[in-house]
């Protein structure tokens, strides 16, 4: 249940430190501690020629859109909302490994813990039929 408190007290707006945006500060005429919940969100604020205030908040962002499926040793295969798959690799130059490599290698092993590695081995034959090798060592 939403609780409304009525205060009354002086208000101004005044540009915060940093120039790009305003600052709101309110003196209560009776101040009370705890009266107001401690609230942090970004949203807009409102003043009416009334004198009237209202700040209403932004929804929030919903920032996880993606579901883990397998996890790689630089990145991971997930599903996303609008259902679809994604492959996210990240290798770093520092680590001082053959980054070429790790993109090729790590989806085949993501692959393989998803697939088997008898159907990963006939999808892995048909690609290297397709770049015309003859000799995959087998």
């Amino acid at each position: 249940m939403n609780k409304t408190i009525s205060l009354t007290g002086m208000g101004a707006i005044t540009p915060n430190e940093s120039g790009n945006g305003m600052l709101f500060e309110f003196w209560a005429d009776d101040p009370e501690g705890q009266q107001v919940e401690t609230m942090k969100a970004t949203g807009t604020a409102q003043l009416m020629r009334s004198g009237s205030f209202f700040f209403v908040p932004n929804k929030k962002r919903v920032r996880n859109n993606l579901l883990l499926i397998r996890k790689a040793k630089h990145g991971r295969l997930s599903g996303t909302r609008d259902k679809a798959y994604q492959l996210t690799l990240k290798v770093f130059a520092t680590e001082g490994i053959d980054w070429q490599k790790a993109f090729v290698t790590e989806p085949v092993e993501v692959m393989t813990d998803l697939m088997g590695p008898e159907r990963m081995r006939e999808i892995l034959k048909e690609m290297l039929n397709r770049l015309n090798v003859e000799d995959y060592g087998e």
